[in-house]
């Protein structure tokens, strides 16, 4: 279930037991993070070493990853993807912690996700989700030409909080035409 994706700075893989504290310390227990995603803070070694594990189990069988620095193999984020009908795919969670952010990872993930759904799985579409209010993922999904597709309203499960996700859509025809633009 492609173990690894490689990009020119980061690595898309498969976690490992002995990325808890990287992940706890630039991902899951930064509240800049958190604030943008579905998921509960975790706070402590145990629970990052729980949810390590967590993560080992559900990358198996899923697209997956923690996102790691190529040069020193530190988690610094995750993505994924899944296939919600036959060619229609899309992300089901992307983030690089506050400390390595600025930096182009972002860029490396959509990169790879998409190359990954459009040049290997045959994708005809792709979806990507956003909080309304995050400017960030907001522009990231505009340099990769999707487009407006949708709005919805969700209640966030762990604190209840309502939540706006802007949903954007980018074709196969689009896709190429996009990255023919970029070469």
């Amino acid at each position: 279930m492609f173990e690894k994706l490689e990009g020119e700075h980061i690595c898309l893989c498969k976690a490992k037991e002995t990325d808890y504290r990287s992940m706890l310390k630039n991902v899951w227990g930064d509240e800049k993070v958190y604030q943008w995603m579905l998921y509960q803070p975790t706070l402590t070694e145990k629970d990052a070493m729980d949810r390590c594990r967590r993560s080992i189990l559900y990358q198996k069988d899923n697209y997956a990853w923690f996102v790691t620095l190529k040069d020193t193999d530190e988690a610094i984020g995750f993505c994924g993807m899944k296939e919600a009908g036959t060619g229609h795919f899309e992300e089901s969670g992307a983030c690089i912690g506050t400390e390595h952010q600025g930096k182009g990872y972002g860029k490396e993930v959509i990169t790879l996700l998409l190359e990954l759904a459009f040049e290997r799985l045959g994708a005809s579409d792709f979806r990507y989700g956003y909080f309304r209010e995050n400017g960030r993922s907001k522009k990231l999904a505009e340099h990769f030409g999707f487009r407006f597709d949708c709005r919805r309203e969700i209640i966030r499960p762990w604190d209840g909080s309502k939540k706006t996700i802007d949903s954007c859509i980018l074709t196969r025809e689009e896709y190429l035409q996009h990255k023919s633009g970029k070469e």
